[in-house]
């Protein structure tokens, strides 16, 4: 059987990301004997086109699409990402061929039996694809029933699967994904993208917002420290790439793990630069910042969501701000730059405890690190934000979550947030509001560029309070700040 992978995400601000999830899946069914094509559409320029041609000269028996995004998670500026794909993928699919379709990937978890309707997919695989695709595939393939095979939705079937998710207990005996060898790494490599890597799965926080346990569970599954290594050198030695980025959600939970991955990477003497999307602060040590250091950690991302004790019990994040102000000494004393997130709009936010969390940012957060700030959150089905959102009657309990509703806290409204949050982006040169941030520049290309050509390790966001320099010194802040007075005053 052919079974031909489309990797539908074209989203490429800040960068673009290879489709991580897609690669282990090509490379299980690979194992499992299937011939194998993947066409990543992050490139594309014309879709509905490469499509078909790689239809026409491949003639595949199945065909899986992998969604990453529902919408761009902007209240300002959404963007509804399943629009898109509908549109410019799947019904280029089924215009050019017959084959059965199957959807997939991290949207799909969140949302299936809806995502699977909107699509009019035949199949929407939920969690682990490397598992559940193979048995769907050889299903197919024999004409056999489904009973048996867990975490598979078929249209037409009701909104649960018959059989729950099945989560692969032994992540190192997966295939490698080998990003390089199912999609041009070279055109990420170009645009600074740093090369991604898994050292877990699972989750087990419950931060009142995050379905992230919908897609991998709550209990951690670890891979070894040498398995781990071995793929990094593996990745080394065939790509050479720039930087590589840990993608779980949580690099640091469990400490113990963390550390170990670290030792390893030591032990054998890995020359590469690394960085990390999730950082926990209630799980930053001392040794731990010294063996990331030591390992070649040239910046981290942190995610501590707010400076408000009152806020990071609502957010039920898990830590407090001591922890915070902790984790911020820790990594500045280690020498590795930061990137922190703060997000504002959760349960219980008003000006009293936005205030708390800027004058936090102020005194413990170094103007050398840089300071990602959103506000307003996505109500995603099944969280304990919209238990709450619909206990306080704010959304109705049948609301259609597929398109993107917000929660709206009683304290403050989300354009007075946006004021209060773009009054301060101003005055610092290390903040940035991620809602007015879409820098897709001539520069800003240019900068990547150079940086991936000479290999430079330090990070590409460093740049940014060289241009506030600028900014200070035309004036362009000062008119910033009065057109955000005059806005206010209008209530623009």
């Amino acid at each position: 059987m052919r079974i031909l992978l489309i990797s539908s995400n074209r989203e490429r601000h800040p960068w673009p990301v290879p489709p991580i999830g897609a690669c282990y899946v090509a490379s299980s069914l690979e194992a499992a004997g299937f011939e194998v094509d993947l066409l990543d559409l992050i490139f594309s320029r014309n879709p509905g086109r490469d499509i078909t041609d790689r239809i026409d000269s491949f003639g595949p028996d199945l065909i899986g699409v992998s969604i990453r995004n529902i919408d761009n998670v902007d209240w300002r500026s959404p963007h509804f990402y399943l629009r898109e794909v509908k549109d410019d993928v799947i019904d280029p699919v089924r215009d050019a061929t017959s084959a059965p379709l199957v959807i997939g990937g991290s949207a799909v978890s969140i949302m299936p039996a809806q995502i699977l309707e909107y699509m009019g997919a035949d199949y929407a695989i939920l969690g682990e694809g490397e598992h559940s695709f193979p048995l769907l595939a050889a299903s197919i393939e024999s004409g056999n029933g489904l009973e048996r095979t867990g975490g598979i939705l078929k249209r037409g079937a009701g909104g649960i699967p018959p059989i729950p998710v099945e989560r692969i207990p032994d992540l190192d005996r997966l295939p490698p994904p080998q990003v390089y060898k199912w999609v041009d790494w070279e055109k990420y490599r170009y645009r600074y993208s740093p090369y991604p890597i898994q050292t877990k799965r699972g989750c087990a926080l419950r931060c009142s917002y995050c379905v992230y346990n919908d897609i991998e569970g709550f209990d951690y599954r670890l891979r070894s420290p040498e398995s781990i290594v071995d793929e990094i050198e593996d990745i080394i030695d065939n790509c050479s790439p720039t930087i590589i980025e840990f993608t779980d959600s949580t690099f640091n939970i469990p400490l113990d793990h963390a550390t170990a991955v670290c030792r390893e990477i030591i032990r054998r003497g890995v020359k590469c630069s690394f960085n990390t999307m999730g950082i926990n602060p209630g799980g930053v040590t001392e040794e731990l910042a010294a063996l990331m250091k030591q390992a070649g950690f040239m910046e981290v991302s942190c995610t501590p969501e707010s400076g408000s004790e009152r806020m990071l019990r609502s957010l039920s994040k898990g830590f407090t701000v001591a922890d915070v102000r902790r984790a911020a000494r820790l990594l500045r004393s280690a020498g590795i730059p930061v990137v922190w997130y703060f997000l504002f709009g959760g349960p219980g936010e008003n000006e009293s405890t936005i205030r708390e969390t800027f004058d936090f940012i102020e005194e413990h957060i170094s103007i050398k690190d840089l300071v990602f700030i959103t506000s307003g959150i996505r109500v995603l089905p099944g969280s304990p934000l919209h238990r709450c959102a619909v206990d306080s009657g704010s959304i109705p309990l049948d609301a259609d979550l597929l398109h993107p509703v917000w929660y709206q806290p009683e304290g403050i409204d989300r354009e007075r947030m946006m004021y209060l949050i773009e009054r301060e982006v101003i005055s610092h040169p290390n903040y940035i509001n991620l809602q007015e941030n879409t820098d897709t520049s001539l520069l800003a290309r240019i900068l990547k560029r150079m940086y991936s050509i000479l290999g430079i390790r330090s990070p590409i966001w460093a740049n940014i309070r060289k241009r506030d320099r600028i900014y200070r010194l035309t004036g362009h802040n000062r008119r910033r700040r009065r057109e955000l007075e005059r806005r206010q005053e209008n209530g623009i």
